[in-house]
């Protein structure tokens, strides 16, 4: 299959969600940027969050991936924490993360974490729409987890000596 047809056909799946952005870029076939789920809550605040899906030059996989920012407050309450507190907690968000598959990275400069899924191509076919999806769920799913998980960190309902027993 061609990356025209394919970056069709995820363009079509695509009309499921909110798409905000197509990206443009020497390094890529094709990259989209959008919001899943769509929709807002009953207070009217949007319940999506943000995704990428894009497939690199002479790459035989599509990836997609979500990006989870702290917000100021957790920005400074992060940076005002002991190492020896961050890097436990890091370490057990990397084995949550890589028991489902799933890639990651933390930026600790920006203090971000992404959550990738790869979808990989054979010659000739096209992931069908129901693996699309349930790769964005995969990614969705643990980015809510790690939310949670953020949230105990702050709230100071996570205990790092709790990890010592699993490390």
């Amino acid at each position: 299959m061609s990356n025209t047809n394919l970056k069709d056909t995820v363009k079509e799946y695509l009309e499921d969600v909110e798409l905000k952005e197509t990206l443009h870029n020497a390094k890529l076939d094709f990259g989209f940027r959008f919001i899943f789920p769509k929709g807002n809550d009953p207070q009217g605040r949007p319940i999506g969050k943000p995704f990428t899906v894009v497939k690199a030059k002479d790459k035989g996989y599509v990836e997609i991936l979500s990006t989870i920012s702290l917000d100021k407050r957790n920005v400074h309450m992060w940076e005002q924490m002991r190492e020896d507190k961050k890097e436990p907690f890091l370490r057990h968000l990397s084995k949550t993360i890589s028991l489902e598959g799933l890639l990651h990275a933390f930026d600790k400069q920006n203090i971000r974490f992404t959550i990738v899924d790869t979808i990989y191509i054979s010659k000739g076919e096209i992931f069908s729409k129901d693996k699309f999806y349930k790769s964005i769920k995969k990614v969705h799913g643990l980015f809510i987890v790690i939310l949670i998980e953020l949230r105990d960190f702050f709230s100071g309902e996570f205990d790092t000596s709790d990890l010592e027993l699993i490390s």
